[in-house]
């Protein structure tokens, strides 16, 4: 009876300040509970899937979405969540749990070859323009970002700081921090013989169904168009949100905006030059220079 009076909620018109709260819970607790305790139906080809990335693309939705029970019952790997967030500091001393989908990975390609590796896996990264990760850190540092420690003493320095400022704070972070090298490493390694593919952010934000659909075939995970829908549906950017659409910027929300190219809005002249001055021939490397 709950479920479908909020199945009603989620799905009428919006109609009050509940509305977004009701509509969160359908599709973050409810829909994926009605497929909590459904068998496994195929097993996945791969003892292990590494999913890496850098801080800022989205990796609350890809973990969201890889942990769905839809992805379970098609696959029979569930989510080892990795929670070092240190690019630099990442080490593995031996392997990843065995029959996971290993998420999320912040580490560079240099670091990723040490892990030991099953006789059968397939590693996916996914990149986003360097410029919209500045942007979307800074944002999520002063607003959003769960209170670790490193989080709160870098937001204390941020708060003594304009906009201007504080964007040139986290360019400098970010850089010391070893990301712009680490999607660096990424892209040179595209062509290694390693089982891996890149896919890019912007392509999530331009057609988020087909994005996930590729994911998901380069994956071999294989849904039923029903509950391929489904899945889609309820990780919908404004079902995560609670209804907000993509594009419609909430600074609070981790989920702040949702688009690709929003760095036009926030760096340019010497905010963009000094970008530039800290990360050499990036963009040109990565494929953003256009």
């Amino acid at each position: 009876m709950l479920a479908r009076r909020l199945q009603d909620l989620a799905k009428g018109p919006m109609f009050g300040p509940g509305y977004r709260v009701l509509r969160g819970i359908y599709y973050s607790r409810v829909l994926p509970t009605l497929d909590a305790h459904r068998p496994v139906l195929r097993r996945s080809p791969y003892q292990n899937i590494y999913y890496c990335c850098t801080q800022r693309t989205g990796s609350q939705w890809f973990k969201r979405v890889l942990r769905d029970p839809l992805v379970y019952k098609h696959s029979g790997l569930k989510v080892d969540e990795y929670r070092e967030i240190g690019l630099n500091e990442a080490r593995f001393a031996g392997p990843l749990p065995a029959n996971t989908i290993c998420t999320h990975l912040y580490v560079s390609y240099p670091t990723y070859l040490t892990i030991p590796k099953p006789a059968r896996y397939k590693t996916f990264f996914v990149l986003r323009d360097p410029r919209d990760v500045a942007v979307s850190w800074y944002f999520a540092l002063r607003y959003s970002h769960g209170p670790t420690a490193k989080v709160l003493e870098l937001r204390q320095q941020l708060e003594g700081l304009n906009l201007e400022d504080g964007l040139r704070f986290s360019v400098a972070s970010l850089a010391e921090l070893g990301l712009f090298e680490a999607q660096r490493s990424w892209v040179l390694a595209a062509s290694d013989q390693e089982p891996l593919k890149l896919f890019r952010y912007e392509d999530m934000a331009a057609d988020n169904r087909q994005f996930l659909r590729d994911l998901l075939q380069y994956l071999d995970i294989e849904l039923p168009e029903t509950e391929f829908a489904r899945l889609c549906e309820r990780h919908e950017f404004s079902n995560v949100t609670g209804g907000r659409a993509a594009g419609t910027e909430d600074r609070q929300s981790h989920y702040r905006k949702g688009v690709a190219g929003d760095w036009r809005n926030y760096l340019s002249g010497g905010l963009l030059a000094y970008f530039m001055e800290m990360t050499g021939d990036l963009l040109d490397v990565l494929g953003y220079l256009a």
